[in-house]
């Protein structure tokens, strides 16, 4: 899991999926139309067993933060001001993230390989893939 700590920038070009996934889940198209090309870069920092998350948007002089432990639920707003509730779990070559919100429910699949990180996101069906850059 130590592979995931440092810095990571999404590539908004390189998604698939987005629209249709995003519309599986339920997000209202005003929204989409707005995190369809947001750039952000996400820290990732160990501290024991936590997690601690920093996302900087692109524009803005405010980042997000949260924390969160392996396997324990935990809720947090997501880029778009949406509360969400979380359950993260590492299988040992992957984290496996169960998500719900008041749009949806989604699971995650957030693999990284070198200074690359893919997250498979699957709601009914539907899935989209985002790549991310470690910077």
């Amino acid at each position: 899991m130590d592979a995931y700590e440092g810095k990571w920038e999404i590539l908004p070009a390189e998604a698939t999926g987005f629209d249709e996934f995003s519309a599986a889940i339920g997000v209202p198209e005003e929204k989409r139309n707005l995190m369809k090309n947001l750039v952000y870069v996400v820290e990732y920092n160990k501290d024991g067993d936590n997690w601690n998350v920093s996302l900087q948007v692109q524009g803005s002089d405010q980042p997000m933060n949260f924390s969160w432990t392996p396997g324990v639920e935990f809720e947090y707003a997501g880029l778009d001001g949406t509360t969400m509730r979380s359950t993260i779990k590492w299988d040992g070559s992957a984290c496996h993230e169960d998500h719900a919100s008041v749009t949806g429910k989604w699971t995650s699949v957030r693999s990284v390989d070198g200074d690359s990180m893919t997250l498979t996101s699957e709601s009914s069906g539907v899935s989209m893939v985002q790549k991310f850059k470690r910077v």
